[in-house]
């Protein structure tokens, strides 16, 4: 997994959400410090900071779900130590900038490349980025494997020097534990499956792209937005996510239709109760809440369950036309 995002480190760790937390733990992120995090994310990006001590800062999201750097620039502070950067739905953002914004800001880059493995931006692959990256190896994943599973990747030895210590109660070469550790070990089944999904996702990627063009090109005119995509961008659409007013009555379309969809995610991070009250309220990030819906993706579906949400799809253009 070093070899092909770019790295010279790795270290198995036993979830994504581990991963999280040990690179935050590894940038010296704890107790006083705040740490700036998209507000449309899955639970886990936030949680890990508040794991590690610190308080997240929830930043609103640009046009493609990622993070927006000028709304986070705003809001870096004097206990401002890090900032994890999601790659939503299988779409990277641009490393040059969100890099420069680490160097101009003084704050570590945290990569969750947990949705985004085999996504590229220009030469640079998902998983390149900043001091660390974070891969999740969740059923629910770009690579599945059985339970969970996760890594950190990085080019600084004292970074993955301590992941490898803390995933196993903290021993060190020694055979002491000379840092406060913990048991996230990847059994070894679950790093035989990977190993054998790592040089397949490319062919898994393909097919879902295959897929995504023919869903995208359903919903023309159907007033339905598809997912953003960039020309610089390799999505690997890990979610297929449309966005419309609509949204309730175009899944209840798909329910009638016998197709499962699904919410990512119903609420922006900030609206989370185990994050306590928000002062703060970010727009982009609530309308993507209230408009989102993931359709069918993965290399497995078959060409009858395609046609069926292409027809749902195309049912909705007509009625919009109607309208």
């Amino acid at each position: 997994v070093a070899r092909l995002t770019g790295r010279r480190y790795a270290a198995a760790v036993g979830s994504g959400t581990d991963a999280l937390f040990f690179s935050l733990r590894a940038a010296a992120v704890g107790p006083g410090d705040e740490v700036l995090v998209p507000d449309f994310s899955f639970v886990a990006s936030a949680s890990a900071i508040v794991r590690a001590g610190a308080v997240p800062v929830f930043v609103d999201i640009g046009d493609d779900f990622n993070l927006d750097l000028a709304s986070a620039g705003s809001l870096v502070g004097p206990r401002t130590k890090a900032m994890v950067f999601v790659h939503l739905y299988g779409l990277m953002g641009n490393p040059e900038d969100i890099e420069a914004f680490g160097r101009t800001h003084g704050v570590s880059i945290i990569e969750d490349a947990a949705q985004s493995y085999g996504a590229s931006f220009g030469a640079r692959a998902a998983g390149s980025v900043g001091l660390a990256s974070c891969l999740s190896f969740d059923p629910t994943k770009p690579i599945s494997a059985p339970g969970s599973g996760g890594m950190v990747l990085t080019d600084d030895s004292a970074v993955a020097d301590y992941v490898r210590s803390a995933r196993y109660h903290g021993t060190g070469p020694t055979g002491l534990c000379d840092v406060l550790g913990f048991n996230s070990q990847m059994p070894s089944a679950t790093a035989s499956v990977i190993e054998l999904k790592v040089d397949r996702e490319v062919v898994m990627a393909n097919i879902r792209r295959t897929i995504a063009a023919r869903y995208s090109a359903a919903l023309r005119g159907t007033g339905i937005t598809p997912p953003p995509d960039r020309p610089e961008a390799h999505h690997i659409y890990h979610k297929y996510v449309i966005s419309s007013p609509r949204r309730d009555s175009l899944r209840q379309r798909f329910a009638d239709a016998g197709v499962v969809t699904k919410i990512h995610y119903p609420a922006p991070l900030s609206a989370q109760p185990v994050f306590g009250p928000s002062h703060r309220t970010n727009p982009r990030a609530m309308r993507s809440a209230a408009q989102v819906l993931s359709l069918p993706i993965h290399p497995y579906l078959t060409d009858e369950e395609i046609d069926r949400v292409v027809e749902v799809l195309c049912d909705a253009g007509v009625t919009v036309t109607r309208q």
